[in-house]
């Protein structure tokens, strides 16, 4: 569940989004309901809007990018209502949510405060994907000597 405490998500109230990574073997539902956000892994659910893009899209979002510029150079595929993935997009920009907490549920706590580490150092990076990549390929061949 996201913490959405000081956000109106009435405009999201009883829409699901479902949400894929097309270079990660991430899928994801976000069910709007009772003023909440539920992220699930149960994709079985009819989605009202289908968001499918690639990771480095989704980091671009999340620092601000905006979404109509992405949809006008094809780099995300949404079949839906447009309108709720900007609703949706604009909420998750202002969201605090603890990507190293649910990225610890797949690969344990050790390897997500690294992966976290390296997100917090590259945020402002102008290329922050090269920069990650880097870090993590230096991290997985040399662990103990990784600052």
């Amino acid at each position: 569940m996201l913490e959405v405490h000081q956000i109106d998500i009435r405009p999201l109230e009883g829409k699901t989004v479902h949400f894929s990574l097309q270079d990660f073997p991430i899928e994801v539902n976000f069910i709007c309901t009772n003023a909440r956000i539920f992220v699930t892994t149960d994709t079985t659910t009819h989605a009202d809007v289908d968001i499918k893009l690639k990771s480095n899209v989704f980091l671009q979002l999340m620092q601000g990018e905006d979404l109509t510029e992405l949809l006008r150079q094809d780099k995300i595929i949404i079949h839906g209502d447009v309108k709720t993935t900007q609703l949706l997009v604009d909420l998750l920009q202002q969201v605090e949510f603890d990507f190293e907490e649910e990225l610890s549920k797949f690969t344990g706590d050790i390897v997500a405060h690294q992966v976290g580490r390296i997100a917090t150092k590259f945020k402002s990076s102008d290329n922050p994907l090269a920069a990650i990549k880097d870090k993590i390929t230096h991290f997985l061949i040399a662990p103990k000597r990784f600052h």
